[in-house]
C-alpha cells in the first residue's frame, strides 16, 4: 500500500496543495479526480518521487522513499504518461523492452532472453501482438498508450501510474484503455489514475478521491462518493447522475449536466 500521511506538497514555496490524506491499496483501481489547476500532476509528481513534499509523509510498503535505491524505486511504481512520440525508429519491442531497465545492471546492457520473453508476455497479455515490431512513432494515439501501458507492466512494479491515459484519444480508445486499468488490477497491480472524467471514475475505479480548493474533499468508493451535489461543486457545474440499464440489464450511473 501507498499512505499518504498530511502531505503539502508544491514547487518552491509556494503551496499548491496541503493536507493531503489516503491511501492506494494494491490489485484496486485508485482515480483522483479534480478540475484544471487543482494541483493533480503536482501531487502525482510527488508520489513517484520527482517532487519532494514539503510537509508530511509517503510511505510504500510501510518505507519512507528514502529506503530505496532508484532502481528499488523503479521496481515498486511505474509510470504511464500521456501518448507521446519518440524521434528514434524504435520498434514496439523495443519500447516495452525499455520497462526492463529496472531489473538490469546497465541501461547499456544488451537485453537477455529473459527479459525479451517478459516484454512479449506484456505484449500478449493486452493482445497487441500484432503491433510487436512496428515503429512505435507510426502507431496511432490509442495503440501507443496501451504500449505505455505493457512498458509499465514489463516494469514489474507493484504499483502504476497513469497520468490522462485517455487524453485525446477517441471513444473506443478510451473505452479499450480503461478496461486495460480493471486487467492490470485483476493481474495484482495497484493502479492510481489522474483523470478530468467522473463517468470513468464512477464505471471502473473502486476507490476516488477528490481534489477541491487545495485538499481533500471526498474519498472513498465512487458510490458513497460521486453524488450530484459533489460533482457539482468539484467542478462548478450543474450536474445529476441518473440510472440507465444496459441491452444486457446491467444497472450502471450516468453523469448528464442540466
Amino acid at each position: 500500500m501507498i499512505a499518504l500521511k498530511n502531505i503539502c506538497c508544491g514547487y518552491g514555496k509556494k503551496e499548491v496543495l496541503k493536507d493531503i490524506s489516503f491511501s492506494i491499496p494494491k490489485a484496486k483501481f485508485t482515480c483522483l479526480l479534480g478540475k484544471n489547476g487543482v494541483g493533480k500532476t503536482t501531487l502525482f509528481k510527488t508520489i513517484l518521487g520527482l517532487l519532494p513534499a514539503m510537509r508530511g509523509e509517503i510511505l510504500y510498503d510501510g518505507m519512507n522513499s528514502t529506503a530505496f535505491s532508484a532502481k528499488e524505486f523503479a521496481q515498486f511504481i511505474s509510470y504511464v504518461p500521456q501518448a507521446h512520440g519518440t524521434p528514434f525508429p524504435f520498434t514496439v519491442l523495443d519500447v516495452v523492452l525499455m520497462g526492463q531497465y529496472a531489473h538490469s545492471k546497465s541501461i547499456f546492457e544488451n537485453p537477455r532472453s529473459s527479459n525479451v520473453e517478459i516484454a512479449v508476455n506484456c505484449i500478449q497479455t493486452l493482445g497487441i501482438e500484432k503491433l510487436m515490431h512496428k515503429n512505435f512513432s507510426k502507431i496511432s494515439g490509442g495503440e501507443k498508450q496501451m504500449v505505455l501501458i505493457a512498458r509499465a507492466m514489463a516494469q514489474q512494479p507493484k504499483f502504476i501510474a497513469m497520468d490522462e491515459p485517455t487524453s485525446n484519444l477517441d471513444m473506443g480508445n478510451q473505452v479499450r484503455v480503461m478496461q486495460l486499468t480493471r486487467l492490470l488490477t485483476q493481474n495484482g497491480y495497484g493502479v492510481i489514475m489522474n483523470t478530468h472524467s467522473p463517468q470513468q471514475a464512477m464505471q471502473y475505479a473502486d476507490k476516488v478521491v477528490l481534489l477541491n480548493n487545495g485538499t481533500v474533499s471526498h474519498k472513498g468508493n465512487p458510490e458513497d462518493v460521486l453524488h450530484a451535489h459533489t460533482v457539482t461543486d468539484l467542478y462548478n457545474t450543474p450536474m445529476e447522475i441518473v440510472e440507465a440499464f444496459t441491452s444486457f440489464g446491467d444497472k450502471r450511473r450516468v453523469l448528464i449536466t442540466v
